[in-house]
C-alpha cells in the first residue's frame, strides 16, 4: 500500500489546482450588465449546481452520460474523482478486507479499486437512489448493490470497513426547523460503526472554505468534528483521525474500532 499512498500525496494538490493566465486589462463600468444578466440564474429542479441529484433528473439523462460522466456522482472531472477514491482506499487493504459503501452511486469506487489492484474486491454498495443502483448493477453485474437506507441495515451487512464518500455533502431536501447537520453526522457515524468490524472512513466538506459553498451544501468544522469524535470514540480505545491534506475543501474522518 506504500506506493499508492505516495502517489496520493503527490496528487492531492491537484484538487485545488490554480491555473495561471496571462495578465489582461479590462475596463468595467459599474452600471454595465454582464452577458448573463444582473440576476443570478434560477436553480434547476433536481440539480445542485450542475450536478443531477434526484431520480427524476438522473432518469432524464442520456444513457452514455449517466453511465460515464463523473458529474453524475458529484465530481467535476475523472481526475478529481480518482484522487478522492485513492485517498479513501489508502486507509485499508481492499484486496483483503470487505467494504460496505454507503451512498455508492454507480459503484465507481468499486470499479476504481478493482482497476487499481487488478483484484476482486468483497464489496456491497448501498444507495437510496434507485436509478444509480440500476446503473451500478449494469456496470458491475457480479457485485452486490442494494437500493435502501443506511439506517435500515442490520448485521447481515456487516463488513470490515464501512465507507461514506460525500454522502453528507448535499442537502437533497429542504431541512426541517429542527435539522442539525452535526446530529446527522453523529447518527451516521454511529450506524456505520455498528456495521463495521474494523473501522469507518467518511469524507466531509470543510467549513474552512465555506464561502465557496451555497446553502445546498453541508460543510463541517474539522476541529469541531475531531473534538466530538475524540470525546465520543477516542476514550473507548478507538483510533480517531482527521486528515485535511487532500484539499482545502475536503477532509476525511477515520475511526478504527
Amino acid at each position: 500500500m506504500a506506493n499508492e499512498k505516495d502517489q496520493i500525496v503527490d496528487q492531492k494538490e491537484e484538487l485545488v489546482e490554480v491555473q495561471e493566465t496571462p495578465e489582461t486589462t479590462e475596463v468595467v463600468t459599474e452600471d454595465a450588465p454582464n452577458d448573463l444578466g444582473d440576476q443570478p440564474m434560477e436553480p434547476v429542479e433536481g440539480y445542485v449546481d450542475d450536478f443531477p441529484v434526484s431520480e427524476e433528473a438522473l432518469g432524464d439523462l442520456d444513457d452514455k452520460y449517466l453511465r460515464e460522466d463523473p458529474m453524475v456522482v458529484g465530481y467535476k472531472s475523472l481526475e478529481e474523482m480518482e484522487i478522492v477514491y485513492d485517498f479513501v482506499a489508502s486507509n485499508f487493504d481492499a484486496t483483503q478486507e470487505s467494504i460496505l459503501d454507503i451512498g455508492c452511486g454507480r459503484g465507481d469506487f468499486l470499479t476504481h479499486v478493482q482497476t487499481l489492484y487488478q483484484s476482486d474486491v468483497k464489496y456491497h454498495g448501498i444507495d437510496m437512489n434507485k436509478v444509480l443502483i440500476g446503473v451500478a448493477k449494469e456496470l458491475n453485474p457480479n457485485a452486490n448493490f442494494t437500493a435502501t437506507n443506511l439506517f435500515k441495515l442490520d448485521g447481515n451487512y456487516a463488513s470490515d470497513w464501512v465507507i461514506n464518500i460525500g454522502g453528507l455533502s448535499v442537502m437533497y431536501e429542504p431541512a426541517g426547523k429542527d435539522f442539525s447537520q452535526m446530529d446527522a453526522l453523529k447518527n451516521t457515524v454511529a450506524k456505520m460503526l455498528e456495521l463495521a468490524d474494523t473501522g469507518i472512513v467518511i469524507t466531509l466538506l470543510s467549513a474552512n472554505v465555506q464561502d465557496v459553498f451555497d446553502e445546498q451544501y453541508l460543510a463541517y468544522d474539522p476541529v469541531e468534528v475531531l473534538d466530538w469524535a475524540l470525546n465520543e470514540y477516542g476514550q473507548l480505545g478507538g483510533n480517531v483521525r482527521i486528515d485535511h491534506s487532500i484539499a482545502d475543501s475536503l477532509f476525511t474522518l477515520t475511526i478504527y474500532k
